[in-house]
């Protein structure tokens, strides 16, 4: 088990004055307090990833803010932040505010390019995961020897991938030794599925999620005719009783919504699990989910959302695979499937139909609002998994702050309009669920550090300047040094009697070689400077530095700087190789 710790410093460096002094706590102009490096996931705008491709499928790249109009529930919104992500690997990301008419390219570090700073470091991680809850055992074993094959084919050396399921029973965090990928593949298993299709055949009346869904949830008349002819037949009832036959309904259908509705939140967890984990890697992040589909209820619809909302946030896009392939319907069930009563077998079928619908809706869902892709009614999983595992060329994020929003939780329809452009597709999300409490401030400005933090792009808004080193001890670990410099003299300043007030917080933080956070540490610096300090004696600005102790490797040294007064940020990332 690796072991890090940090030290945190403060210094000033004084116009005129040789090296550097640190201030006086007496003087009191700057405190430093260690906060807590924590993150979580926090309202601040709405974000809209949009796909556009033209009428040969191809990603559309040329598009600028007013090439969009937005629509929260048919009212036209301000589009507030808008960036284009390129997510090729020879380039770096794209950004803009609303004002600008075409990207801007990102600035160098330190007069490198972007690649160079990143150069040896993984910059792709995609997860394969398998909903092994939902999957049949043949769905399985074709999908998880195309992955192989697709792992073996395109995982490059800066790429990561990881097996994952939604039963949790097979994992392998993200790795670049394809043995291991190989051996988590070839411990798949299927997991509830089979089971809930005997439990589903051995109820009485037999009873699906889908038609428990329709008779409890939605008072579906005919869904529980249907139910009660079946239990006329299953439990021998003559001469027929309604009572009875309503009570049978029902007790199987709670008993159906009970099954499927505890595989769907475990489904609906493990993704949310991963994006989480993925969250806190650097570069490009995709998730493959392999799935049948499932059923997501009126109830669940909620998670589903705010699941999307986080991906998005997380910068984690997500694709679907249908495990089925090419599927077909056939009224009376499969061979393993014998109808109990063949005189409802036409009235089920409709929604035997529409299950099999429905079940790709969330895949569908998922896909569309983060900007992945949804490889449906195809057997070729070879090219399945070679779409869904990348990421489009280019994805716009239109973010918008919502116009007299209330915090009543209720769900809002989004809609993209391209204008002036013919021949286009667009890809969006659908919608998005209201906050139920007011966003805080602070809630907003943790949320903006934690997205820099783990993005890849250098941002120059804020006078920052990151500098790194090493030194080795003698047991062969070393103190990696990182120190962020801030000419706060540039910065905006709040007065109030006879000080100049301002907060700046810092983030530096360590990845390892395959991409995984390792440690960080977060300052804030309450400045509460005098005017002769501020104009005379602030010539060099303010460092902070951080120290870790790590063992030999490649580390990626990652800043983050963000003021109060202006809210200008600061974003810088270094490489550093310890042999």
């Amino acid at each position: 088990m690796k072991q890090y710790r940090g030290i945190l410093a403060v210094s000033l460096f004084f116009a005129g004055l040789p090296g550097v002094s640190t201030l006086s706590a007496q003087t009191a102009e700057v405190t430093s307090k260690d906060a807590p490096l924590t993150f979580k996931s926090g309202i601040n705008l709405v974000p809209v990833p949009v796909v556009v491709r033209d009428n040969k499928g191809h990603a559309v790249g040329d598009l600028a803010v007013g090439d969009f109009q937005l629509f929260d529930n048919g009212k036209l919104q301000m589009i507030s932040k808008f960036t284009v992500e390129k997510l090729a690997a020879d380039k770096p990301a794209k950004t803009l505010d609303s004002a600008t008419a075409r990207p801007q390219e990102t600035p160098a570090v330190g007069g490198a390019s972007a690649e160079t700073a990143s150069e040896g470091i993984p910059d792709r991680f995609v997860a394969y995961l398998f909903d092994d809850v939902h999957m049949t055992f043949s769905d399985l074993v074709y999908t998880r020897d195309a992955a192989k094959r697709q792992i073996d084919s395109s995982l490059h050396a800066l790429d990561r991938a990881a097996i994952y399921t939604t039963s949790g029973r097979t994992m392998q965090d993200f790795t670049a030794d394809r043995d291991k990928l190989h051996a988590a593949l070839a411990a798949l298993a299927t997991g509830q599925a089979e089971v809930q299709k005997q439990t589903e055949q051995s109820m009485c009346p037999p009873m699906t999620y889908y038609m428990a869904d329709k008779i409890e949830n939605l008072n579906d008349q005919t869904a529980l005719n249907i139910a009660m002819a079946d239990a006329i037949v299953c439990a021998n009832i003559n001469p027929p009783n309604p009572p009875l036959e309503i009570t049978l309904s029902h007790a199987s259908a709670r008993q159906a919504l009970m099954f499927g509705d505890r595989d769907a939140a475990v489904s609906l967890e493990t993704l949310r699990s991963v994006v989480a984990k993925m969250a806190v890697m650097p570069g490009q992040r995709t998730i493959v989910l392999v799935s049948p589909g499932f059923l997501v209820v009126q109830d669940r619809q909620d998670d589903e959302t705010r699941l999307i909302e986080r991906a998005i946030r997380a910068n984690v896009v997500i694709g679907g695979l249908d495990a089925r392939g090419v599927y077909t319907q056939v009224m009376g069930g499969d061979a393993s499937e014998r109808p109990s009563n063949l005189a409802t077998m036409a009235a089920k079928y409709p929604y035997v139909t529409a299950a099999a619908m429905a079940q790709t809706d969330v895949m569908a869902n998922l896909s569309s609002g983060t900007g992945g892709t949804l490889y449906e009614g195809s057997n070729d999983f070879d090219a399945g998994f070679a779409r869904t595992a990348t990421a489009p060329e280019y994805v716009y994020v239109l973010s918008f702050s919502p116009l007299g929003l209330k915090t009543d939780g209720h769900f809002h329809n989004l809609k993209i309009v391209i204008n002036g452009r013919k021949g286009l597709s667009v890809q969006a999300r659908k919608g998005y669920y209201a906050p139920r409490y007011s966003a805080d401030p602070k809630e907003q400005a943790n949320q903006e550090l934690e997205d820099e933090f783990f993005s890849r792009d250098e941002v120059h808004d804020l006078p920052a300047q990151l500098q790194t080193g090493y030194f080795k001890s003698d047991n062969g670990d070393a103190t990696l040094s990182a120190v962020a410099k801030i000419d706060v003299t540039k910065l905006n300043f709040h007065k109030e009697a006879d000080r100049n007030r301002n907060d700046v917080t810092v983030i530096t933080g360590l990845f390892d070689s395959d991409g995984n956070f390792v440690s960080g540490q977060r300052k804030v610096l309450e400045m509460r400077l005098l005017d002769d300090t501020l104009g005379k004696r602030l010539g060099g600005g303010v460092a902070v530095k951080s120290s870790f102790t790590v063992h030999p490797g490649r580390y990626v040294v990652r800043m983050v700087v963000r003021d109060t007064e202006g809210q200008l940020m600061a974003a810088q990332s270094s490489l550093v190789e310890i042999p």
